[in-house]
């Protein structure tokens, strides 16, 4: 693990490469100056969350358990808005540890993951085992009729569980998105989350999972109802984003493609003004 960790650090020095020139629209775009660290403590979170699931599949959760904490925001909103008295929808970006925080989660209460499981059977299957040892129920989303994954859903939070989704994915017009607004340039973002929860009359939660070495923490938003599909997205997008400022090492999801291109918009857009001021 030490040596691919190594690896994986020294990809960031390869002229021209992807993640060090990510990294460096990320730290324009929010007025930070440090990508290479940023980088490099990402790099040992996704080692200690590799660390994590291969202790999971060896010996169970009971390790990751005590590694897990649910930080006191989680709790104060789950109390006032469920509490197993009504169905929460709660929303979580691709962090490293985003699936391993399932497990804390799902002891505390009635947890349903959506998951969106790989193309090949080998990985589905694997994904799935993993999932099981984790402890909450699950969804699946990629091979299943859309309508049959939101009955299944509504089912789950009408019964008063927590349906925890990955919604930091940028779609295309058109794909049941809304536009909003991340890091000042226009997005596509999923529009279920909002709908769902406007139509079945129950609260949205942002959540955020940040590592501390191998210690896992759950945090959470202020949760909301908001029946304007629009004001709702932009509202958990804002979140997230607030967040990715605070903890870019815990958000590696920021290497994808469409992230990627949002975050070069974003730095050009930072460098603008600076540039005027320098001719000026």
């Amino acid at each position: 693990m030490g040596s691919l960790g190594a690896v994986a650090k020294a990809a960031y020095f390869v002229p021209g490469g992807h993640a060090r020139r990510t990294l460096g629209n990320f730290c324009r775009a929010t007025g930070r100056s440090d990508p290479w660290p940023i980088y490099s403590r990402m790099m040992s979170n996704i080692g200690c969350a590799a660390l994590h699931y291969a202790k999971l599949y060896r010996y169970g959760r009971s390790e990751l358990l005590a590694q897990t904490i649910i930080d006191p925001s989680w709790a104060a909103e789950y109390q006032r808005f469920g509490n197993g008295k009504s169905g929460v929808v709660v929303l979580v970006p691709h962090c490293v540890a985003a699936v391993l925080s399932s497990a804390a989660l799902s002891n505390v209460c009635p947890t349903v993951l959506l998951v969106r499981e790989p193309k090949s059977l080998e990985r589905c299957k694997l994904l799935l085992e993993y999932v099981q040892k984790l402890g909450p129920k699950w969804i699946l989303s990629r091979n299943t009729p859309p309508t049959t994954v939101m009955r299944n859903v509504a089912r789950s939070l009408r019964a008063g569980e927590v349906v925890v989704g990955t919604t930091d994915v940028i779609g295309r017009p058109g794909d049941d998105t809304v536009e909003v607004r991340a890091f000042g340039q226009p997005i596509h973002s999923p529009a279920w989350p909002a709908r769902i929860a406007a139509r079945l009359n129950v609260p949205i939660i942002p959540g955020f999972i940040h590592m501390d070495g191998n210690q896992i923490k759950l945090l959470a938003d202020e949760g909301f109802q908001e029946p304007d599909v629009e004001k709702s997205t932009q509202r958990w997008v804002s979140s997230f984003e607030r967040r990715f400022r605070q903890c870019p090492s815990d958000w590696a999801f920021m290497l994808d493609k469409s992230w990627a291109r949002v975050l070069a918009k974003a730095s050009n857009a930072a460098d603008q003004p600076a540039a005027a001021v320098r001719a000026a």
